[in-house]
């Protein structure tokens, strides 16, 4: 450490004798060593690089400065913070002395069109709204389920769900597959000072990148960034990706976080072990499809007993799987509404152990997100008699509380059913943030747990005098409904798309 604080030292010697910074930034005492590179009794360009090669810099665009364009390779060397009166050399891209940061810390995550009033708005001037804004949940569903997520790394994926809607021919819907631009982030220099966006693309520069609309150009400020909500603004272009006379707004909100940790990242974690029991079977999500081998579809609208008003669909619109989570999608369209029920029917059915599902629920008058259980049987004795095991269930204009609930009985005449809820404290909703859903179900009794913390329980001996159907091989089911007897209907406050976002479900035994 001595010799680096020495040359340290040199070198800020060097930079002054050129004027690149006033001597008085130095804290540190002359070392007696000149970096003279040439011998020729003067510092120039290149005994600045000869210096800079000593600690690992290189100047790559050799302007004579050590600067953010240049590389640093030895990041220890290059990063002064053991002496922060030192002038840093060297800044990361948010301008942080030594830091490593390529992206701001809240831009990564994934991000969709917000259903809110005004999520486009065009005009021939910036940030107006003269030619067009939208109304609200007035986008297409095209637009509604495209996905941007910006990594730690630095890139982007752009998942447009197999179509757009195409600016350049007449506003059709039309197939669409890009998915992988890069993107170069700008701090402060954006139109007004904000920071800013710029796509690249290896596909072709005008082939393949844009955010929000095709005719929404390469730049875009970041107007807005929080934690829920992103508003870029860019000035639109046509086919040739030449610059025309409009200008976009978007807002988008975000659907998932995307620190690369999911076990540590928001909310409560899914153990990897209990004592005393085996993983038999687990869906990460890690793909970027549904595991066909694990989940199918109950498809149609048929009230499903309940009176709900969703059509449940198999389109990638209503369920898709990317970056570790399986998202379930209740939209609005028109005045009709779509949703998804996946099922392991037939593929993965369990009899007794510890049921683990950490998930991310939506919210909102008329949404019923539910993950349950329905016996083997069920398409040979029927329900209530095959058994229901409602490991999570919520209706969304209570969006803090979860309830777990048995059903039972040898026929719809003689059903019955019992269970408890849970409530999260302070006003916290299940939308904010990923929980643990769990049974522990054992021969003759079921425990119902939210983050490890038990709050219900059902034994054989409280059947009223119906047959016990739990202790038989039950399979999974997970959806989103839409209306019901139970949560009502969607009015004017009920916001669409929801999102179920399920990261993990595990079973132990």
């Amino acid at each position: 450490m001595l010799i680096w604080k020495l040359n340290v030292s040199c070198l800020i010697l060097a930079f002054g004798a050129m004027g690149l910074f006033p001597m008085s930034t130095s804290a540190q005492s002359d070392c007696g060593w000149n970096p003279d590179f040439e011998q020729d009794y003067a510092i120039g360009i290149t005994d600045v690089l000869a210096i800079l090669g000593v600690f690992g810099a290189v100047d790559n665009d050799q302007d004579g400065l050590w600067d953010v364009n240049d590389l640093c390779e030895d990041m220890e060397a290059c990063n002064y913070n053991a002496n922060p009166t030192e002038a840093c050399l060297y800044e990361d891209a948010l301008g942080v002395c030594g830091g490593g940061s390529i992206l701001p810390e809240l831009l990564i995550g994934s991000w969709q069109f917000s259903t809110v009033e005004g999520a486009v708005s065009v005009g021939p001037d910036p940030y107006s709204n003269a030619w067009y804004s939208s109304p609200a949940n007035g986008l297409q569903n095209a637009q509604y389920d495209d996905v941007y997520t910006f990594h730690p790394n630095g890139s982007l994926t752009t998942e447009y769900n197999g179509s757009i809607i195409d600016a350049f021919s007449e506003y059709a819907e039309l197939v669409y597959d890009c998915s992988s631009p890069a993107a170069q982030f700008y701090p402060s220099e954006g139109t007004s000072g904000e920071d800013a966006i710029e796509l690249l693309s290896s596909e072709g520069v005008c082939e393949c990148p844009f955010i929000g609309t095709n005719d929404a150009g390469l730049v875009y400020d970041i107007v807005t960034l929080n934690e829920t909500t992103l508003v870029l603004h860019a000035q639109g272009d046509d086919a040739d990706c030449n610059a025309a006379g409009l200008y976009f707004t978007f807002t988008f909100n975000r659907i998932t976080d995307d620190t690369g940790d999911t076990e540590d990242g928001e909310g409560y974690p899914a153990a990897d072990t209990y004592e005393a029991m085996t993983l038999v079977w687990s869906d990460e999500f890690d793909g970027t499809s549904l595991n066909l081998d694990n989940w199918t579809y109950d498809l149609g609208a048929s009230g499903w007993g309940n009176n709900e008003w969703q059509n449940y669909t198999n389109s990638t619109q209503n369920s898709s799987v990317a970056d570790g989570y399986l998202t379930i999608t209740a939209r609005q369209e028109g005045s009709s509404y779509t949703s998804a029920r996946l099922k392991s029917q037939g593929l993965q059915s369990f009899q007794y152990g510890r049921m683990d599902i950490r998930a991310k629920l939506p919210e909102g008058q008329g949404i019923w997100p539910a993950i349950w259980m329905l016996g083997d049987n069920f398409t040979s004795t029927g329900w209530p008699a095959c058994g229901e095991i409602d490991i999570m269930e919520m209706i969304g204009h209570q969006p803090s509380t979860a309830h777990g609930t048995a059903h039972w009985g040898s026929s719809w005449n003689f059903h019955q059913y019992t269970g408890s809820s849970i409530t999260l404290p302070n006003g916290e909703k299940f939308s904010e943030a990923f929980h643990l859903f769990s049974v522990i179900w054992e021969e003759n009794q079921i425990t119902w747990l939210m983050d490890d913390q038990a709050y219900f329980s059902i034994d054989s001996a409280q059947m009223n005098g119906q047959p016990y159907p739990f202790n038989a091989q039950f399979f999974f089911i997970m959806n989103i409904a839409v209306g019901g007897n139970w949560p009502g209907y969607p009015d004017a406050t009920t916001e669409f798309p929801q999102h179920m976002v399920v990261d993990c479900i595990r079973v132990f035994q």
